[in-house]
């Protein structure tokens, strides 16, 4: 058989922006150990300020869901990557089912300050899709982050919190939990003939 490609066409390189961040699920419920410290002063400190309700995502928080993501948007630059995170958000809520995904929002004082949104890859692994949430609560991410696995996802072994799209803020925050392994991940280029 013929190869479909003339050898050394292409060549793949490493893409370290798209490498996805791999955790152990127990350690991120239960954050054990000095180097989640910090993880657990922060959960501490937003228990100790901001009294707050875990729910699971259902229908009636889709509105909250979009309203929270809009004004977390309107901090941003905009360009293609947050149209294309609005558009994927939107598709997964109206194909929520459909899709199996499962959410958690977090409530404080009435209103639905963060939410998260995942699904299962297999039987031992979940990927995280969204994670939103809103900054003016000083440790709200780590609480939406450890709640939304301990309720939805503790029987399961793994989970992806998928790439940080090179942006050294969110790479920087998916470092500090401590990633069990990364999954690399290629760009395909074309060699110059």
């Amino acid at each position: 058989m013929l190869p479909l490609f003339p050898p050394n066409q292409f060549q793949s390189i490493p893409d370290r922006r798209f490498w996805d961040y791999i955790y152990r699920t127990k350690d991120l419920i239960e954050l054990p150990g000095r180097k989640y410290q910090q993880k657990r002063n922060h959960i501490n400190r937003f228990r100790q300020y901001y009294p707050f309700a875990y729910h699971s995502l259902t229908p009636v928080h889709f509105p909250a869901c979009r309203r929270l993501f809009e004004a977390w948007a309107a901090e941003k630059d905009a360009g293609p990557e947050l149209e294309a995170e609005r558009l994927a958000l939107n598709e997964g809520l109206a194909n929520y089912t459909r899709l199996q995904l499962k959410g958690g929002v977090l409530e404080v004082g009435g209103e639905i300050q963060a939410f998260a949104i995942g699904s299962r890859l297999n039987k031992d692994t979940v990927l995280v899709h969204f994670e939103k949430a809103n900054p003016a609560f000083s440790g709200i991410y780590s609480v939406i982050n450890q709640q939304f696995i301990a309720h939805e996802w503790a029987d399961t072994r793994l989970i992806n919190r998928e790439d940080d799209m090179g942006l050294p803020g969110l790479r920087q925050a998916k470092e500090r939990y401590h990633p069990l392994r990364m999954i690399e991940k290629y760009t395909v280029v074309e060699v110059p003939s």
